[in-house]
């Protein structure tokens, strides 16, 4: 069985779901290639030979592109069987198993993907859990598997990624995961209707080899993309702790919840010892009525305990941000910018976050809520996801200017404090109704800014 392995973005870093996909089929006798649209051509030859097509699908962005690259699969490969797996696969089963795909694996996909490619093959007797056909539906796949030390020599070396910037220097940066899934249920979270609060370790001893290669590889820094890096805080600490003993001047980053810094608030020196440079939170908002209606688990206070927290061991908070909520005032906006510039984060947020707007997929736990209803609209299967308006007319403008700006910006690769400045005056003016004028406002930071990756977080 010839298998190709296709992913079209991952944030860029080093598409994990290719490779942890890739050493499981390996080891199940087929003969696996990898593509990497977001930073590779389009391979004929290589789609050409596949019996079987997996597309991998953590997130949205991802899934957009994907179903655009499986078009083009079937149209060069009308006979391969093209399977769509990850955290977006199983959400948008119903319309990719209409349009483009042959079949949808969700969670927890290793075991579930080999199984199917083994039954492919010719193997009468492989298990079909996990595994959503047109003849028949299945839920996620979230049992025990035992997880194999990812396959990175089929993926594109990581000069090919985003780099670490940090001190004035770029580093080549690695990622991994110690855990997936989440033991937490925020309501807007696309992995709570996957995982539903489940939590799944991935080994130690499969860290620490994945972290070895991505180090012989050239890696100088590590992400560890876990949801939430404090969800299973022993075996994370356990982790961190070998890789400063294996790699005593390797640093890495992790995502943590801000109800997490604020209970774990002891660990966070050691951290910063480690090797920890910055923790990326989920703020979403300084709101904390909209906090409610997310079930975020946390509040305003909370982030200005969190800053503390993590600015007294050394260590950089970076927020994302949900920037567009139904229930986000026009001073709701306001307020986080001012937030942003009067703690000094306007280089601890990229410009992105100030355009983000709620996502709603099928199957989103927002969709049983009260709070939502007055705002939904119709689902749209091909944007995957569901229409919302916001009750005040400006701020839906307000929200298409952002995006035109950032997108321009990001282009132009424009410092982030005129972009901040730039941002401010558009919400000014949303809210004054008239242009706004004034010349940038506070001062640019001086020396060194906070570490950070190249490539902006954004679903």
């Amino acid at each position: 069985m010839n298998a190709l392995l296709l992913s079209c973005y991952e944030l860029g870093h080093q598409p994990l779901g290719l490779a942890s996909a890739a050493s499981h089929l390996l080891a199940a006798g087929a003969v696996v290639k990898c593509l990497d649209l977001a930073v590779e051509s389009f391979d004929e030859t290589k789609v050409d030979a596949a019996d079987f097509v997996g597309i991998s699908v953590p997130m949205h962005t991802a899934l957009r592109l994907g179903v655009a690259a499986a078009r083009r699969v079937r149209d060069r490969n009308p006979g391969c069987h093209i399977c769509f797996y990850g955290l977006y696969a199983s959400l948008n089963g119903d319309y990719l198993l209409r349009e483009c795909a042959d079949s949808v694996i969700g969670g927890e996909f290793e075991a579930p993907l080999a199984s199917l490619v083994g039954t492919l093959a010719g193997d009468a007797g492989g298990s079909r859990e996990g595994i959503w056909t047109r003849a028949q539906r299945s839920e996620p796949f979230l049992g025990r598997q035992e997880l194999r030390v990812p396959n990175r020599s089929l993926l594109p070396p990581l000069e090919k990624y985003a780099r670490l910037e940090s001190d004035g220097r770029r580093k080549l940066v690695g990622y991994v995961e110690a855990s997936r899934g989440c033991a937490h249920r925020c309501l807007h979270c696309p992995i709570t209707p996957v995982y539903e609060g489940r939590l799944r370790i991935v080994p130690e001893d499969v860290v620490r080899a994945d972290i070895r290669q991505l180090v012989a590889m050239g890696a100088e820094h590590v992400t560890f993309g876990d949801p939430d890096f404090l969800n299973g805080v022993k075996h994370s600490m356990r982790v961190a702790r070998t890789l400063h003993t294996d790699f005593p001047e390797l640093t890495f980053d992790v995502t943590a919840k801000i109800e997490h810094i604020v209970e774990h608030r002891a660990l966070f020196e050691e951290l910063r010892a480690l090797g920890c440079l910055f923790v990326v939170s989920a703020v979403e908002s300084l709101n904390d009525t909209v906090l409610v209606h997310l079930e975020k688990g946390h509040a305003r206070a909370d982030v200005v305990e969190a800053l503390a927290i993590t600015r007294s061991a050394g260590i950089a908070l970076r927020m994302s941000l949900v920037s567009f909520t139904p229930w986000t005032s026009l001073d709701d906006y306001l307020d986080v910018l001012e937030f942003v510039e009067q703690h000094d984060l306007i280089y601890n947020v990229d410009p992105v976050q100030y355009a983000i707007r709620l996502l709603i997929p099928p199957g989103s736990r927002l969709l049983d809520t009260p709070q939502l209803t007055p705002h939904l609209g119709s689902h749209d299967p091909e944007h995957f996801s569901y229409h919302w308006r916001h009750p005040d007319p400006r701020m839906d403008a307000l929200h298409l200017e952002v995006c035109k700006l950032i997108e321009t910006a990001v282009h132009a690769d424009e410092d982030p404090f005129v972009t901040f400045y730039r941002v401010k005056h558009l919400a000014l003016a949303a809210r004054a109704g008239r242009p706004f004028s004034a010349g940038l406002l506070g001062s640019r930071r001086t020396g060194d800014r906070p570490p950070r990756l190249t490539e902006a977080w954004f679903c």
